[in-house]
């Protein structure tokens, strides 16, 4: 995690390229830092405060008498000085280590070893040193990295990319070399797009180049980053001429000498004698860096006050949110985890340098517990992606769309219908899909859906009109109903109560009444949701609930079934999750199938020719709905409502508003409905909702293969883009397509779109998305966990087996908890539904479960450990917990959500830190 103290200014010192002073300008900042005062302690002012300064070199190569920290020891004597890893070969330090680990293995000597540190380990030791710095009076740190910014860590890594976790305020050294423009611009541009913050740039003058005054331009106009050009005496004299270092002497002590007074000029400075050189040395920027660090604690810490004062939050009542310390004020995120002020305590308001505060960090890790509102899939700002985003701003910025083309759009289109060369395997509308619709957002790719299937509907369904009136009338679109004196009737959809396609009026319309729509005036409810089965796991049985329903509704469901103690429902139990959701299997053996189909065809009849309603699509959130509380509907309950539509055209294809029996004679039926392609879409277009659930979210690259079935019309978003920007996708079949493709008059076409439409950012940010699933699946990342949850046999992945990252232990563990009614687990998913108090309302508006999400959020017993990475690797500490955990409330449900690369130790202290709050 990163790291911000009242009483510990910290900076990480990153180099343009090798041999550009970082070591020289570290050891003035060090000597600088040790004499300049900050305050004094008397009003007097006889006694003066300096700050106490600490200097680490985390990794270092070559021989310990050239070392970076020998350096600073001899220059800087009251400086703290550490290195944590040391190799002997003067080599980057990825090469140090193959070259120690063969000297390891040839060796016969029990303790010529390797100590090559993992990445882990190498960000957590720094963390742990900076935790140790003593923080009771004011200090300041400097971390000096090994060579330039993407020289590589012990293991490789890129070191921009192995410290981001720490996220410390940068100090660029920038290159006066031939060449050290670009190499500057290259370096800082690499920082920034790591998500670091650069606070100044330091050079030695450059008078035969020029590259303090370019960068001191560039940087102020386009950054306001201010570039220090610095230097010392080169020739023993502080009057002389200023600039790098002197040449090395032979004589050590000569040497000595010569660099004690280049420190000199170069801390303290001189009047400038060219634009290049600053007046006041290294001094100056000691007191700027200072500043900065004062404004950073103050920007933080009036963040969340000013924001409730400007911003309009989603989905929130604001007058619940009484105070600052409710705000979750996040200065960065990083992996599972944001890091934000800590609001637990008062050192939320402690701004001053007082000794006896300030001791804590300021800022805290807090796991981002709802995936960022289901959007993040590989963790926040992941380096693939945001160069993916990088890439196409270059080449694109944004490009209109209507009869136009551009790479990215195309290559993600073929991607998702399965239509690029063999080998991608992250292709849902694969065998049925044959078009991509772009949109900007899950709630708008619903609405083109919702247009795409009900307009296919209106132009299927349409009956020879009888009267010249009504042929008048009977372009697309018109309903000739009334043409010939009968009423109008209204196209609705068929869809599942509880579901939630989003904010927009027509996939609001598409819902059943709710809190989401209770004060939407112009709400219509344009539809029939039938009430779903659901699976749940309840004291460690996987149980599925079939609610009584309406009167009448359920044919047969006494038969096999048990009822539910002090509930209007049935149950039925199952020996393992994988038998509930063998859903080809259960077509065949399980008595619920029949029970379903009839009931369902029962239905749609008592609709269609008792109260004579017309529908246009069947709208579903396949397998989860998660608005609506997470809930886990019945496979089997979707997959024969799917087919049964599906199967009654003969309903569907009525014109005339039907006589009050089943039996009526005479129906005007659609002159389309008879001797139609196969392929074409059966009955009524389906539309699957998979914003929520689609691209592994459930660990499926679609929920559909778990239905058995496919869609007509799917709508993805959310991890479509990794969390990165917005976009969704409008999958749909040729036959769909082909309704609004077949004429040449406009008004025919699908009049939709947005100015992103297809924006070549975010379709590059997918590709490098799904590229990213694919390599996940592919490598086998996600093996044991399908073996924890039997989806393996002998080793061979079993196709139709469902599984989670959530442990199957825990997951029956927490079911048999006295405050836990049930839990479910899917993918990234964790469902813990609580049970109510006496009275309680239950749904969305319950308080259920507030009491646990407020401990998870602000307890005070979290571990002060080395916060760097936020997990400790093995077990959990007995002094509280690992982390905060920031969710997000459904009512009575407590959810969990991660991303498809979330560390096993995040998921192990995640399921503990529940367990042990509702135990």
């Amino acid at each position: 995690m990163s790291h911000l103290y009242p009483n510990l200014r910290l900076h990480q010192v990153f180099g343009a390229n090798t041999d550009v002073g970082k070591t020289i300008f570290t050891t003035a900042l060090c000597i600088a830092t040790n004499s300049l005062p900050i305050a004094s302690s008397s009003p007097s002012g006889s006694t003066t405060v300096t700050e106490s300064v600490h200097y680490l070199k985390p990794v270092s190569t070559g021989n310990l008498s050239d070392s970076d920290d020998s350096h600073v020891s001899r220059f800087s004597p009251q400086t703290h000085h550490t290195t944590i890893y040391r190799f002997s070969e003067p080599v980057s330090p990825h090469l140090a280590v193959e070259l120690e680990k063969k000297a390891a293995s040839s060796s016969s000597s029990p303790s010529h070893t390797s100590t090559a540190p993992t990445d882990e380990e190498f960000v957590r030791s720094i963390g742990g040193w900076i935790f140790n710095i003593p923080k009771d009076r004011p200090s300041a740190a400097y971390v000096e990295t090994a060579g330039g910014v993407h020289s590589p860590g012990p293991n490789g890594t890129s070191q921009s990319q192995l410290l981001r976790p720490l996220r410390l305020p940068t100090i660029l050294i920038g290159s006066s070399e031939l060449g050290g423009i670009s190499t500057t611009r290259a370096s800082f541009e690499s920082l920034s797009m790591m998500g670091y913050e650069v606070e100044a740039v330091l050079m030695f003058p450059s008078q035969r180049y020029g590259n303090v005054e370019y960068l001191r331009k560039w940087f102020a106009e386009e950054h306001g980053i201010p570039v220090f050009g610095l230097g010392g005496p080169t020739d023993g004299d502080l009057n002389g001429q200023f600039g790098p270092p002197p040449v090395r002497s032979l004589d050590t002590n000569q040497d000595r000498l010569a660099m004690i007074r280049y420190y000199q000029g170069l801390v303290e400075g001189r009047e400038p004698q060219s634009k290049e050189e600053d007046f006041g040395g290294v001094s100056q920027v000691v007191k700027y860096l200072r500043e900065n660090h004062k404004s950073r604690i103050q920007e933080l810490t009036t963040l969340a006050g000013r924001t409730r004062s400007t911003c309009w939050w989603p989905f929130t009542q604001h007058n619940l949110t009484k105070s600052d310390a409710e705000v979750l004020v996040i200065d960065s995120a990083h992996g599972d985890f944001f890091t934000c002020l800590d609001q637990r305590g008062s050192s939320t308001t402690t701004t001053s340098l007082d000794p006896e505060k300030g001791t804590r960090s300021l800022l805290q890790p807090v796991l981002d517990g709802s995936a960022s509102w289901w959007t993040q899939c590989l963790g926040h700002s992941p380096p693939r992606l945001t160069k993916a985003a990088a890439k196409a701003a270059g080449r694109y910025g944004h490009v209109l769309f209507p009869t136009g083309a551009n790479q990215p759009s195309l290559e993600l289109a073929e991607t998702l219908t399965g239509k690029r060369p063999p080998g991608a395997r992250v292709n849902p509308g694969k065998g049925w899909a044959d078009r991509v619709f772009f949109s900007d957002d899950g709630s708008t790719g619903m609405e083109v859906g919702l247009k795409m299937a009900i307009q296919s509907s209106i132009s299927r369904y349409s009956f020879i009109p009888t009267t010249e009136k009504a042929v008048k009338n009977s372009s697309r679109g018109r309903d000739p109903g009334s043409a010939g004196g009968r009423p109008k009737r209204e196209w609705e959809v068929l869809g599942i109560k509880g579901s939630y396609h989003g904010d927009t009026i027509g996939a609001m319309d598409a819902t059943e009444p709710s809190v989401y729509s209770q004060a939407v005036e112009w709400y219509r409810g344009r539809g029939f949701w039938f009430d779903p089965p659901t699976v749940k796991v309840v004291d460690g049985v996987t149980t599925i609930s079939v609610g009584k329903g309406s009167e009448g509704f359920w044919k047969g469901l006494e038969n096999g079934l048990v009822p539910e103690s002090g509930s209007k429902a049935f149950l039925r139990t199952y020996d393992s999750i994988q038998s509930a959701y063998h859903v080809e299997r259960r077509l065949e053996e399980d008595p619920l199938a029949e029970v379903y189909r009839r009931s369902i065809r029962a239905k749609l009849e008592d609709l269609v020719l008792i109260e004579g309603r017309r529908y246009g699509a069947l709208v579903l959130e396949p397998v989860v709905m998660g608005a609506g509380g997470m809930i886990f509907v019945d496979p089997l309950f979707q997959r024969i409502l799917v087919d049964t539509v599906r199967e009654s055209e003969d309903l569907f294809s009525i014109s005339d508003p039907p006589l009050k029996t089943r039996k009526a004679p005479g129906y005007e039926r659609s002159r389309s409905s008879v001797g139609r392609d196969q392929k074409e879409w059966q009955g009524l277009p389906v539309i699957f909702d998979e914003v929520f659930t689609g691209l592994y979210r459930l660990g499926k690259v679609t929920p559909s293969s778990i239905l058995g079935c496919n869609p007509d019309i799917s709508c993805l978003a959310k991890i479509l883009t990794g969390g990165l920007v917005p976009m969704s996708v409008t999958l749909a079949s040729k036959s769909i397509f082909r309704t609004f493709s077949g004429s040449d008059k406009k008004v025919d076409a699908l009049l939709h779109g947005h100015s992103y439409t297809a924006h070549p950012i975010g379709c590059e940010v997918a590709n490098e998305t799904l590229r990213a699933l694919e390599e996940m699946e592919v490598g086998g990342e996600w093996d044991s966990c399908k073996q924890d949850w039997e989806a393996a046999r002998e080793g061979e992945l079993v196709r139709e087996g469902v599984w989670s990252f959530w442990s199957k232990e825990k997951v029956e563990e927490l079911s048999r908890y006295q405050k836990v009614e049930s839990v479910m687990a899917m993918g990234t998913v964790l469902a813990v539904t609580l049970k109510e108090a006496e009275g309680g309302a239950g749904g969305y508006t319950s308080n259920a479960s507030n009491e646990v999400l407020h401990k998870l959020r602000y307890g005070q017993n979290v571990v002060q450990h080395h916060p760097t990475s936020p997990v400790r690797v093995g077990s959990r500490s007995e002094q509280g917990l690992e982390f905060n955990i920031h969710a997000r409330p459904l009512g009575n449900v407590i959810y969990f959500m991660s991303s498809l690369n979330t560390p096993r130790e995040v998921f192990r202290s995640t399921e503990a830190i529940l367990l042990d709050l509702l135990r």
